[in-house]
């Protein structure tokens, strides 16, 4: 006769095979997916050679690090979209230089799907990434410099 605990676990283990094909794979793992496998290993560790509180302590600070790593890529990844926006508004009206050699003056400035800016030069769109100068334009409006006086 087998044991109830015997079967128990392996209809419990069918269960989660089900609900695991119904669930789409995903790419990165997640802290709930990281807690199911620390729940896991300490339900099926050995119990005459337990793993110390210090592996479990250990496994939790690089989950916690990578975490923050991957949130901390995340806001300087935002920063930067936000930085390249600014960066292309600036360029209004000004003569720019790109990376085919043309020159010419950006009229306009849209964001893509994804919240790119794209900037329009003559009859052309470019990417802010295709914009190797820029020179701020002449102020007809300023004094000009006096001439030196001297000896």
């Amino acid at each position: 006769m087998i044991p109830s605990y015997i079967t128990s676990a392996t209809t419990t283990q069918a269960a989660q095979g089900n609900v695991a094909a119904q669930r789409p794979p995903t790419k990165v793992l997640g802290q709930d997916d990281f807690l199911k496998l620390l729940t896991m290993q300490m339900q099926n560790q050995d119990p005459m050679n337990p793993q110390t509180n210090t592996d479990f302590v250990a496994q939790m600070a690089q989950f916690t690090t990578l975490e923050q790593s991957r949130s901390m890529t995340s806001s300087l990844q935002n920063i930067q979209a936000r930085q390249d926006v600014q960066t292309a508004v600036q360029l209004l009206g000004k003569p720019v230089q790109l990376a085919d050699g043309s020159m010419g003056m950006v009229e306009k400035v849209t964001l893509d799907k994804a919240g790119a800016p794209t900037l329009q030069v003559g009859s052309k769109n470019y990417k802010l990434a295709q914009i190797v100068a820029y020179d701020q334009p002449t102020n007809p409006f300023a004094s000009p410099s006096p001439a030196p006086t001297g000896p």
